[in-house]
């Protein structure tokens, strides 16, 4: 099986996948946000789709993105390709105080698959 093929047979990470590869630079999802929130206020979150700038053609473009805190499904975004950019804004408020939380970013590319990014926040 192909390298490629491969990335459609789990959820690609920067565990298990190479972090120095275009491919893996183009695809993980970057979580934007203040390590630290404040109980009760928002906070806005952004979501990259890549830390260099993914394809956005009809023949390769990023379907989706699907965020998440911990397991704890908050939204899903689908993009057209060309005349959108895989990034999004999202204002997020937390309510419990002393946590550690995980931000979770998975994003789908119609050639590669999908991919996973995180983000450890705190609030107070």
């Amino acid at each position: 099986m192909s390298d490629e093929k491969a990335l459609f047979c789990k959820l690609n990470t920067l565990e298990n996948a190479d972090k120095d590869s275009p491919v893996t630079k183009k695809h993980v999802p970057v979580i934007t946000v203040p390590p630290v929130l404040k109980t009760g206020e928002f906070y806005d979150v952004k979501i990259t789709v890549g830390e260099m700038e993914h394809p956005n053609e009809n023949e390769h473009f990023i379907q989706w993105i699907e965020f998440y805190i911990g397991s704890v499904y908050l939204g899903r975004f689908d993009f057209a390709p060309v005349m959108t950019k895989p990034e999004i804004t999202i204002p997020l408020k937390l309510s419990h105080s002393g946590l550690d939380s995980t931000l979770r970013a998975i994003s789908r590319c119609n050639r590669h698959g999908l991919w996973e990014g995180t983000a450890q926040v705190k609030t107070e």
